[in-house]
């Protein structure tokens, strides 16, 4: 429409497009990005767009793609986080960080203060009766603090001069927490998140020529999901913009939900300040929802007048639906909660069933975790296919549940709720009478004990099989984790007991792809700590527990199922049918909960609102929950949940109701509610379909997986089955990331040496997947030996890369092949050299004419770099030796046809097996028909 396009051809300057729901945001960005190249303006290196979370950056790229229509160099597409990490390991050194810095998560900054607790000087906020009880706390005004780069001794400073009292003696103890806190990240080389931009900040302040350097670099400056900024990642793009004023900023203050004390409108504000010149596009046609949505979330969200951009600045954001759907909002009362859920799992069930739309298109959004259960039981019990978008994280599945108990058992035989899990698992075939007789005849002894000394004609008839194949299995896995990592030990239990072929044969393709995300965690673990074994990570999980964190489940596949998830959950994402439900009082909006610790407001950036901060940030998170609806909404709520009282309607309720296109019902007591749950039978899990081929953006590791084996790749790229860590590429990892670490000093203009190769490749090892510690310590001697060999060949004098790890984006059709090369050599005739490290021997009688990856690169170089090579070469570290070959134009028009064969051979492709030589070596040989 007209005002997108007066954004997307926006010539010059500062510009703030306030987009409502729906109205096309992330269309508008990534057409503009496509206008600034096609146009001229600028390169795909001259752009910089920055995203508040790592799904908007990817749904950005995606959506670039596709507009496209040739390959195109990388553009900086990044959140915030992950474009200041690549600062600082980039130019950290100019402020004496060490590029090499590890990056903390939450999980990880609990465990390093929680290590570091007594070496703090601490009194009032480490109780010697549960010393570790603020950890969680201060760790996050820490992370305030840095969000509002406010710097320690800043903090420190005015502790000292507040009146003497108690409460100075608090803020003093704090202050010198956060200070010492920093010191001791800096001198163990360790980041947290909040760390990245309050670093780069200091970097773009202390080194000019930096910023300027960054600045000159990124002429265009887009910055989705503004208003959920804060002050610092402001300066950040402030700072970069400065010269040229370049800036767009995209945000809606209605849509703030991450605001810190509710300063919804803070950045835009600011913004507005700071460039004065700037112009304003507002976006109010709405391509999602109906009209009576859009009225009853208009009329909700002017409650929080004046604090709202529309008063503030004079404007219109009135939402216009082009959506011809006419469906009234629905409002539901319900006696109690069970005829509630009972009520939302028929309705999805009826609207399936009577009008065709997807289970795939049905949203339940709840405010907090607490409230999922109920919803997921009568989904089960109705047997419709259900996802819920892990609001505990892995901890609470089912099948991760199983293999909790697996490790807490192998840990500690002794633990029999751990074991008496293991005998409830299927695979086992052991009945709750079962279990519950063998516990009963344990007696006073653990139940271990028990089933090693009973004999096979005691044990209660029908369970013989099960146990005995318990005893067998668990007394193998006792004796092998011993040696073997936990990572390895995990692996051996999912291949001898059967459980992982037994998902596969039920199809259960969800509990897999949540196995395989608790395997990246383990194998997080393994190559973070030097003690691997299975007591250790027992541990962990002790420590988890009482930092009352989770494993998060990322990266989970869409399916044609309905969506469970929180309404924070929800930015971002849309459903034809939508219910939010619980709407009560005191759970949405929740009771407004005080902050243990509280930035005191004159030394905050902020521009806080003028009314009650809680109930406004709650009000903008219904509102962001009732527009995620296209053609329905429906608001439910009961008079009681758990307890007796009775429980108030939340007050959005009447707000929505004040555009008039809204339905009331008021549901009567079923007296056979109860009766008719008890009688129901509860069938299997869902059954899901075997997951399709729809990939846009593909890799050379993908495509060499399918031409090996189809049903290989659909288990690793699609199915994404957990394997188990490979110590072989965990080698060439840790060799590749020496060598591209030691050449970005070179490249640089620093001294390197070989006790500095010696120091990167100890920092780059990667000890995961070895069968002992014996085999690691040979192999990485052995690595450090071919590094030496390395240096000595090519240190007189050192070749100094043109680029290392350059990324590339190939556009193929509709299809993006990426990637990105590991080194870019520019020859004395002015043509470049493709330099790929190897860690595998050189096969003799190799083919590189035929070789895809080097076509790939040679692509890349004419169609994305721009830049003639005339050498393809793979260089064997081992060996150390180089072989080299080049690509012709006409070579390079074969591999697109290739490509474009291989590709619609993916897509046509039922995935089957291709049995041969290779696959008594292939990780998935136990679940695979053809083995």
């Amino acid at each position: 429409n007209e005002a997108q396009k007066e954004a997307v051809f926006h010539d010059l300057g500062p510009l703030l497009i306030v987009a409502g729901a729906g109205t096309g945001k992330t269309r508008v960005v990534t057409s503009r990005i496509v206008e600034l190249i096609k146009s001229g303006k600028a390169t795909p290196g001259e752009i910089l767009a920055l995203t508040f979370t790592e799904k908007a950056s990817l749904e950005m790229l995606e959506r670039v793609d596709e507009s496209m229509p040739l390959s195109y160099e990388d553009i900086c597409i990044k959140t915030f986080h992950a474009f200041s990490e690549r600062i600082l390991r980039e130019a950290g050194l100019e402020i004496g960080l060490d590029p090499g810095f590890k990056l903390l998560n939450q999980l990880d900054q609990w465990f390093f203060m929680k290590k570091n607790l007594f070496n703090f000087d601490l009194n009032y906020y480490r109780p010697l009766g549960n010393p570790n009880q603020f950890i969680y706390d201060l760790l996050s005004h820490f992370s305030k603090l840095k969000d509002e780069m406010i710097m320690p001794d800043k903090y420190v400073e005015y502790a000292k001069n507040m009146e003497d009292s108690e409460e100075k003696d608090k803020v003093l103890e704090i202050a010198g927490a956060y200070r010492d806190y920093q010191e001791m990240l800096i001198k163990n080389n360790f980041l947290d998140f909040g760390d990245l931009t309050y670093y780069v900040l200091q970097l773009f302040e202390k080194r000019k020529s930096v910023l300027e350097e960054y600045a000159a670099r990124y002429k265009y400056v887009l910055v989705d999901e503004f208003q959920d900024t804060n002050y610092a990642q402001f300066r950040l793009v402030e700072m970069l913009s400065e010269q040229h004023s370049n800036i767009v900023v995209v945000g809606d203050d209605d849509q703030s939900i991450y605001k810190w004390r509710g300063a919804s409108l803070s950045n835009i504000l600011q913004f507005e300040e700071k460039f004065p010149s700037h112009k304003k596009v507002v976006l109010t046609e709405n391509y999602r929802s109906s009209r009576s949505i859009l009225d009853s979330s208009y009329a909700l969200i002017q409650k929080n007048n004046p604090d709202r951009l529309e008063v503030r600045d004079g404007i219109s954001k009135k939402l216009n639906s082009n959506v011809d759907t006419a469906y009234p909002v629905e409002v539901h009362n319900f006696p109690n909660y069970i005829q509630e859920t009972s009520f939302t799992a028929e309705k999805i069930k009826f609207l399936h069933d009577s009008e065709n739309i997807p289970y795939g298109e049905f949203a339940i959004l709840v405010r907090s975790n607490q409230l999922v259960h109920p919803f997921v039981e009568e989904l089960k019990r109705l047997g419709l296919p259900y996802q819920v978008r892990n609001p505990k994280g892995l901890l609470v599945l089912d099948e991760i549940k199983d293999l909790l108990s697996v490790i807490r058992f192998l840990a500690d035989p002794y633990d029999d709720i751990a074991l008496m899990r293991i005998l409830r698992m299927g695979i086992f075939d052991v009945s709750m009478a079962e279990i519950h007789e063998l516990n009963k005849k344990s007696g006073n002894d653990h139940l271990i004990e028990y089933l090693r000394t009973v004999e096979e004609e005691n044990v209660l008839p029908g369970t013989e099989s099960g146990v005995e194949k318990i005893k067998a299995l668990f007394t193998h896995l006792i004796e092998y984790s011993k040696n073997s990592s936990v990572g390895l030990v995990l692996n051996e239990f999912l291949e001898k007991s059967g459980y992982l072929v037994h998902m596969m044969e039920e199809e259960m393709f969800e509990e897999v792809e949540n196995i395989n995300e608790f395997a990246k965690h383990i194998a997080r673990f393994e190559r973070e700590n030097d003690d691997r074994s299975i007591i250790d990570f027992s541990g962990y999980l002790d420590m988890l527990e009482e930092s009352n964190s989770s494993l998060a489940g990322d990266n989970m596949p869409d399916r044609d199922s309905v969506q469970i998830l929180t309404t924070h959950g929800s930015k971002g994402l849309e459903f034809e049918v939508v219910f939010v439900v619980s709407a009560v009082n005191h759970r949405f909006p929740v009771i407004k909960r005080r902050d243990t610790f509280s930035i005191p407001e004159d030394l905050t950036n902020e521009i806080f609102p003028e009314g009650d901060f809680h109930i406004q940030e709650e009000r903008r998170l219904f509102y962001v929950a009732v527009t995620r609806a296209k053609s329905r909404l429906f608001v439910t709520h009961s008079d009681q949940y758990e307890g007796n009282k009775k429980w108030k309607v939340s007050p959005f309720i009447e707000e929505i109701s004040a555009s008039g296109d809204v339905e009331f019902t008021t549901h009567e007591l079923s007296e056979n509610v109860f009766e008719r749950l008890k009688a129901s039978k509860v069938p299997k899990k869902p059954i899901f379909e075997l997951p399709a081929f729809d990939r846009k953006r593909l890799s050379y590791s993908q495509l060499d997986t399918f031409k090996t084996c189809p049903l290989k790749y659909s288990y690793r790229y699609l199915l994404k089955i957990p394997s188990p860590p490979s110590h072989a590429a965990n080698f060439g990892s840790s060799v590749h990331n020496t060598l591209n670490e030691f050449y970005q000093y070179l490249k640089s203009g620093k001294d390197v040496s070989m006790d500095l190769l010696e120091e990167l490749y100890e920092k780059n090892w990667l000890g995961l997947g070895y069968e002992s510690k014996a085999h690691e310590n040979t192999r990485m001697k052995r690595g450090l030996g071919v590094l030496k060999q390395f240096y000595e060949s090519n240190s007189d004098p050192w070749v100094v890369p043109a680029y290392l790890e350059r990324p590339f984006n190939l556009k193929l059709g509709e299809y993006v092949v990426s990637g990105r090369i590991d080194r870019l050599d520019k020859l004395e005739d002015g043509t470049y050299e493709v330099i790929d490290y190897k860690t595998g021997k050189l096969k003799k009688g190799v083919n590189l004419d035929r070789d895809l990856q080097l076509s790939i690169y040679a692509l890349a170089c004419r169609d994305v770099f721009r830049v003639p090579v005339s050498k393809l070469s793979l260089y064997y570290i081992e060996d150390n030796e180089k072989v080299s070959t080049s690509r012709s134009n006409a070579q390079i028009e074969d591999l697109i046809e290739n490509v474009d064969e291989l590709v619609d051979q993916m897509k046509k492709s039922g995935f089957e097996p291709t049995p041969g030589f290779l696959c008594k070596f292939c990780e998935f040989r136990l679940v695979c028909p053809a083995v």
